[in-house]
């Protein structure tokens, strides 16, 4: 309980005689569970909303449109949170008219039923039982809050790593350079090596920390639903930055792409990675590469085709996790992000995206955006 305040603990009672009331709310209270009387349901709501670990109510006590108010108010909650309600039901055989009645209660979501006349013992043990739920999705939102704190503390760290970072690392990059320039005619074979590998890590180093930072940027994506995006001027800004490294027998094709609610530079960047890995991971014939979308579900559904090298099914999850790669540096140079940060983005806009493929039969990659 110690991650609850004493506003989320009580166990709100709502019961339409004065008496029904103070016999519920003195039973558990004998039974050390902090339980609070509302006069009526429109207090109900109020308390509600300022936290509650419970709430038992009497069928009776429950107008129409406080039912209504209720649920509204419940259907309100934070993902996490699904307090529970113990209806006190009325007793006698079951009717078309109780059946019907149960249908409605049932719209506050997390309910239990309890039929009149009801002991108290068995009011007790429902309200525990209910107490001790509610107890599980507070630590779950104590867990939730501090993963997010360490994950907020991390993607700033890492930002401001990456950020600070790419200053000295440019200057390794252009001093190496000078100093080859300037002093490599008194540098032997062995010196020039030397001094070539640490240009050539260096220059691997800032594009590390660029791709880096990028993925740390892909994380801060505000939540607000952005105005649609012109999706085919993003698809060619993407090729135009990828143009010099297009080979000249390539075909890079494209069905007509509709607008989606994703900021331009974000779409930009998914286009340039999905195309860019399907260039650098081409096989021997000539490269051929198509772009299409499909509307399902009011979703979208891109793909970005390839007939490359294809990749195993068993790896279809690991290539999009930050710096893995299934093939060395020197068979394929990159830093292993350019997915990951595909990923992010996807989530960001509660999407998704994954892979189809098997080795030497070419890629699909395949990513969603709410239409």
């Amino acid at each position: 309980m110690s991650n609850a305040s004493t506003l989320e603990v009580r166990i709100l009672v709502l019961a339409p005689r004065g008496r029904d009331a103070f016999l519920i709310t003195t039973t558990l209270s004998n039974d050390g569970m902090s339980a609070v009387t509302c006069p009526d349901d429109e207090a109900l709501v109020v308390r509600l909303q300022e936290g509650a670990a419970a709430a038992i109510v009497a069928e009776e006590a429950l107008t129409q449109d406080g039912l209504k108010s209720i649920a509204e108010c419940l259907a309100g909650q934070p993902p996490w949170s699904d307090i529970p309600i113990v209806v006190l039901t009325s007793s006698g055989r079951a009717s078309l008219a109780s059946i019907r009645r149960a249908k409605e209660l049932e719209a506050l979501g997390n309910v239990t039923f309890v039929e009149r006349p009801a002991r108290p013992d068995t009011v007790r043990s429902s309200m525990r039982a209910a107490l001790r739920a509610r107890m599980r999705q507070y630590q779950m939102r104590h867990r939730q809050e501090t993963l997010a704190r360490v994950n907020t503390d991390l993607e700033r760290f890492a930002y401001s790593a990456s950020h600070d970072l790419q200053e000295p690392i440019r200057n390794v990059a252009i001093y190496s350079e000078i100093l080859s320039m300037r002093y490599g005619n008194l540098l032997d074979e062995t010196g020039l090596e030397f001094l070539g590998n640490v240009r050539t890590s260096a220059i691997r180093m800032q594009s590390l920390v660029q791709d880096l930072l990028a993925y740390t940027q892909a994380a801060s994506i505000s939540d607000d639903v952005p105005e649609p995006t012109d999706t085919m001027a993003a698809y060619k800004s993407a090729l135009s930055n990828l143009a010099q490294s297009i080979p000249a027998d390539a075909s890079i094709t494209s069905d007509p792409l509709p607008p989606v609610r994703i900021r331009a530079v974000h779409l930009q960047q998914m286009f340039q990675n999905l195309i860019g890995n399907a260039i650098k991971y081409r096989s021997e014939r000539p490269l051929r590469i198509r772009v299409s979308a499909n509307l399902k579900d009011e979703v979208w559904t891109f793909a970005v085709e390839d007939n490359g090298i294809g990749i195993d099914p068993q790896y279809s999850e690991l290539i999009f996790g930050i710096f893995k790669r299934l093939h060395s540096q020197q068979q394929y140079p990159g830093t292993g992000i350019g997915l990951a940060i595909c990923q992010r983005i996807a989530e960001r806009y509660r999407g998704r995206i994954w892979v189809e493929s098997k080795p030497g039969s070419g890629s699909r990659f395949l990513f969603t955006v709410p239409a």
